[in-house]
């Protein structure tokens, strides 16, 4: 036997890509808006808004809750940052 053990890691494990708890924290009750209703900034309709209400932290990673009218939405940082952005 040897001390060696080979280790397969899946998915993409970048820092910069994960919320930490603090940073996911202090966007909540932050008003968001999908990227495509940007036009609709500062003052977004309530049907384009959504507010952050919570974070989850699972599996080593952190998500925030979204709630829109039409229901709540779970997302990474990477998810957030790719199709969201902060109203306020």
């Amino acid at each position: 036997m040897t001390d060696k053990f080979e280790i397969e890691m899946f998915g993409d494990m970048n820092p910069d890509s994960c919320f930490d708890l603090d940073e996911a924290t202090n966007l909540i009750h932050h008003e968001v808006v999908r990227i495509q209703d940007r036009a609709y900034l500062p003052v977004p309709p309530s049907d384009k808004a959504g507010l952050i209400v919570g974070a989850l932290h699972l599996n080593d990673e952190v998500e925030v809750i979204i709630k829109f009218k039409e229901g709540l939405l779970q997302l990474t940082k990477e998810e957030f940052n790719a199709g969201f952005v902060v109203a306020d």
